[in-house]
């Protein structure tokens, strides 16, 4: 089941008319101090075989992935490359997709044995990174193969109206067969209310994951009307 399409559909009605009004609690946690390496995608003439419209560094945590190869994000956007690889995106050979209707298809990219291998899928993500044996590799590992951020810091927005009574910045735990990983999703495009909702992921030991919970906690109502395309 797609959580964020549950936590979409509540909050287009019944949250809009029953908003929590007071300050909710916040509870912060440190961010992970995670790095990736970059550096040898800086020889781009390398990598113009690989059908990226463009190559950059992923979040820095991403550093907790194992083998600890360095890694970037392949960027894709719609309609453009040769037919091979817009059939390859057709079938759903890739990872995400992020933005709106002129958004990107992220594949990822990652050097390892001195050459370039382009991980088109999710099957080929957990390929080169499963076994999942730790929870800095579940939080890298569930933010590369989805659409979702780590949040540190949360703090209160004067004017923002909280569904919430408590909320959590990212945080992982331990579980019996892998980790639950307390991600978030912003609701950038489409028309408002814009939320940002809580994502429970569950990363499994064998690298599959899982959206198992998730909330919408607050929005900003000024763009309430507001449609991002």
């Amino acid at each position: 089941m797609n959580f964020k399409k549950i936590i979409w559909l509540l909050a287009g009605y019944s949250l809009l008319v029953s908003g929590c009004t007071s300050k909710p609690k916040f509870i912060n946690h440190p961010a992970p101090d995670l790095a990736v390496s970059f550096e040898p995608f800086n020889d781009t003439g390398a990598l113009a075989a690989l059908g990226c419209d463009e190559i950059y560094p992923p979040s820095n945590l991403l550093g907790g992935l194992e083998p600890p190869y360095p890694i970037a994000t392949c960027a894709i956007h719609p309609g453009e490359g040769t037919a091979e690889l817009q059939a390859e995106i057709e079938s759903g050979q890739f990872i995400y997709y992020t933005g709106g209707l002129l958004g990107n298809f992220v594949r990822y990219v990652v050097h390892k044995d001195g050459e370039f291998v382009l991980l088109k899928t999710e099957d080929d993500f957990r390929k080169m990174f499963a076994p999942v044996e730790s929870p800095d590799e579940a939080l890298s590992y569930a933010l590369a193969v989805r659409n979702l951020a780590a949040y540190y810091g949360i703090q209160y927005i004067q004017g923002y109206k909280y569904e919430v009574d408590t909320i959590e910045d990212t945080f992982v735990s331990s579980e019996a067969d892998g980790y639950l990983v307390h991600l978030f999703y912003d609701q950038v495009f489409g028309c408002g209310p814009h939320w940002t909702s809580t994502v429970d992921a569950h990363v499994s030991v064998e690298g599959n994951v899982d959206e198992v919970g998730g909330e919408a906690i607050f929005r900003d109502p000024n763009l309430d009307e507001l449609c991002v395309d």
